[in-house]
């Protein structure tokens, strides 16, 4: 069989589609820039000889006239974590509403990573950036700034309002709630299974959880132990298991409250491959409130975020440093809400 004719095709251009709709070619860029200064007739007809001739623009001659691209780009932890399908959903709907388009990257909870991914965006020009940062170094979001590129830390209620602009959930509140639950079940030996702790999210969910115990006039420092994995994922969980259970049945905590709905899920199943019943055994809490959460059996208890609300209050504190010559920095903050379901229950005597 002879191999198929390659398809060759020439770019059309704006001046292509101005002789084709007999116009010239600065009406052509008016219709596709400032549509309103146009005439709906003579519009239409542009329009229509975008149509037939397949136009496409090329808008690298303005981004470079503006300085700036029309993308913006998402830089999360983990694109594996379901948090942030629903984070980026919410940042890409404000952001199409502006006719921006999202470029998604993943730092891996790596700064080596994060830096490259940041000053890629650098780079390409990129109108701004929403980023989640990886711990508490904030020298690649400064340099960022130096480079004339806006950003939003996502998810870091730590960030000074004179530096950046910020939104987050208030974390030491989910780890109170968290806590005051588990407490409140009569548990009184519990494992904080968490990621690095250079991650404020981690420190303040541990906090919240130390909180509670004291509130319960309980010692925070027998009542709860730290099982420390050096990633948020499914799998670490997984591993932890092991050391979550050391001891033996005597020594193993009534209760775990993991730092996010990953190490959880990752736990459960472990659990269930030693034969550890939850919540019979071992109560089980995770934050986040994933649309897995719900899914397993039992369904998760998990301390729930208002994941796409975040992604869109992001994004808007972006377009107003955008746009607005007098915008100022501000730190927008939610507070989380405890999702009970069937992992947790009283503890047995």
């Amino acid at each position: 069989m002879s191999p198929s004719p390659r398809v060759s095709r020439r770019t059309v251009g704006i001046t292509e589609v101005a002789r084709h709709a007999g116009v010239s070619p600065g009406t052509v860029s008016n219709v596709l820039n400032r549509p309103e200064r146009v005439a709906e007739a003579t519009r239409r007809k542009v329009e229509a000889a975008i149509a037939e001739l397949d136009y496409v623009r090329n808008s690298s001659g303005s981004s470079l006239r503006s300085g700036r691209s029309g993308s913006v780009g998402l830089l999360v932890l983990d694109v594996t974590n379901p948090f942030f399908t629903e984070v980026a959903r919410g940042v890409e709907d404000e952001a199409a509403e502006s006719g921006l388009a999202v470029v998604l990257l993943n730092s891996a909870e790596q700064q080596d990573r994060q830096r490259r991914n940041l000053r890629l965006l650098a780079e390409q020009r990129a109108a701004g950036a929403v980023v989640m940062p990886v711990d508490d170094d904030l020298s690649d979001l400064v340099w960022l700034s130096r480079q004339g590129t806006p950003w939003v830390a996502l998810d870091r209620g730590d960030v000074a309002a004179e530096v950046g602009c910020s939104v987050s959930v208030d974390n030491h509140a989910g780890g109170l709630a968290a806590g005051r639950h588990l407490i409140g079940l009569g548990h009184e030996s519990i494992t904080f299974l968490t990621g690095p702790f250079a991650i404020e999210q981690v420190r303040q969910r541990h906090r919240g959880l130390l909180d509670a115990c004291a509130e319960a006039d309980l010692d925070p420092g027998s009542t709860v132990r730290v099982v420390e994995q050096p990633l948020l994922n499914a799998a670490q969980g997984e591993r932890a298991v092991d050391t979550v259970l050391a001891g033996g049945p005597r020594q193993r905590p009534q209760a775990v409250f993991c730092a996010n709905d990953q190490l959880a899920l990752g736990l459960m199943k472990g659990l269930g491959q030693r034969g550890v019943r939850v919540p019979e055994d071992i109560s089980v809490v995770g934050y986040d409130n994933v649309g897995f959460a719900d899914l397993v059996h039992p369904g998760l208890t998990s301390v729930a975020q208002p994941k796409y609300e975040l992604g869109r209050s992001a994004m808007r504190l972006l377009h107003s440093e955008l746009d607005d010559p007098d915008h100022r920095h501000e730190r927008v903050w939610f507070t989380p809400e405890l999702v009970v379901r069937g992992s947790t229950a009283a503890r047995r005597t």
